[in-house]
């Protein structure tokens, strides 16, 4: 399911959004197992995904690997201090982590190539970070679905023990 995510939002979002914004569901995703899931499931999801997303995109190697783990881990993290059910708290948090994405992205092209990409973080990531924040809370709850629907009818609470 997480590579048909990948292709998904690399092929069909990028066709809808004409290219200008890109759309990643696999960050919501990240983010959601960071909140709902045991660690070491959520781990391997967010390492898979980051891997499946540095193939398709053909950028820095591993790059969104280290970035969707570390969100992951920064997810796990906050899910153990907040209560993470509130939509505008998934908004928010959501928001903050695609920025923090976008920063290392400019960061590391800055450091690896010496591309200077810092005029795209108003014009880029922040129209980019504003469009996933306002998606999570739905994709939030389609992904808690298919979650229930996966495990038989017995989701996981997003509360830690």
């Amino acid at each position: 399911m997480g590579l048909f995510l990948v292709v998904f939002q690399t092929s069909v979002l990028d066709l809808f959004f004409v290219g200008r914004i890109g759309v990643e569901l696999s960050l919501v995703l990240v983010i959601y197992a960071g909140f709902r899931m045991n660690v070491l499931h959520g781990a391997l999801l967010s390492f898979l995904l980051g891997f499946f997303l540095d193939c398709m995109m053909g950028s820095i190697s591993g790059l969104f690997t280290l970035l969707y783990v570390c969100i992951f881990f920064i997810s796990v993290l906050v899910s153990m201090r907040v209560y993470a059910e509130q939509m505008s708290l998934i908004m928010i948090f959501t928001f903050l982590c695609a920025i923090f994405e976008g920063l290392m992205i400019v960061l590391f092209y800055r450091v690896m190539y010496d591309i200077s990409m810092f005029g795209n973080i108003i014009r880029v990531f922040l129209p980019q970070a504003l469009v996933v924040s306002v998606l999570s809370p739905l994709f939030f709850r389609l992904f808690n679905f298919f979650e229930v629907l996966f495990r038989d009818g017995n989701p996981q609470s997003a509360k830690r023990s």
